[in-house]
């Protein structure tokens, strides 16, 4: 179990991981990064030069959380992964640009049923397509899974304070190792074995 950083960072390292095509022509990792709306700050030239094609990854806030217990909360969290890259026309398409279907097709492929930290798989649930761009074409897929945040939490392994104090409103008590010691040996009238 973690903190929200975990699974992001995880997600940024898949995407990284996706081989594509850049505007020089070579093989190189995704370029992925957290959304900052650098689309718009960027057409602006509010925003450095960032390689391109491009992924950023944005968790769709607000997020409602259940409470477990113990400090421990879960949600469906939505992660909105933004693909953009540049379209010039130089294969004489005329503004019909398919190579964002071959980005979005590789994105699928590679995030579908992906688990990062403390998470469930990666469910893809809704895209959206850019209809009015110019160079930059803006393609956004957006995943659902459901995520365990241990943040706050005696059960946090990373904060190595596991909590074993006994709460005298628990039925059963933690123990280190998981498995509860038993309170009482046990009643044999329950242990019957049948015979065959």
């Amino acid at each position: 179990m973690s903190g929200i950083k975990a699974p992001i960072i995880d997600i940024i390292n898949q995407l990284s991981a996706i081989s594509v095509t850049n505007q020089d022509g070579q093989s190189v990792g995704l370029f992925a990064r957290i959304w900052n709306n650098q689309l718009r700050d960027i057409k602006e030239g509010r925003s450095y030069e960032w390689p391109r094609p491009a992924a950023f990854v944005e968790v769709i806030s607000p997020a409602a959380f259940e409470i477990i217990g113990l400090g421990i909360r879960a949600a469906d969290l939505g992660i909105r992964i933004h693909l953009i890259h540049d379209y010039y026309n130089m294969d004489g398409t005329m503004e019909q640009d398919l190579v964002i279907f071959d980005l979005r097709d590789q994105l699928i492929a590679a995030m579908s049923q992906y688990c990062p930290t403390a998470c469930g798989p990666l469910n893809c649930t809704h895209e959206e397509q850019d209809y009015d761009h110019d160079n930059l074409y803006h393609y956004i897929c957006e995943f659902v899974c459901n995520f365990i945040d241990s943040k706050g939490s005696g059960y946090d392994p990373a904060a190595n304070n596991f909590d074993d104090t006994p709460n005298p409103n628990l039925d059963m008590q933690p123990v280190e190792g998981g498995v509860p010691a038993p309170t009482a040996d046990p009643d044999p009238e329950y242990l019957i074995i049948p015979q065959n």
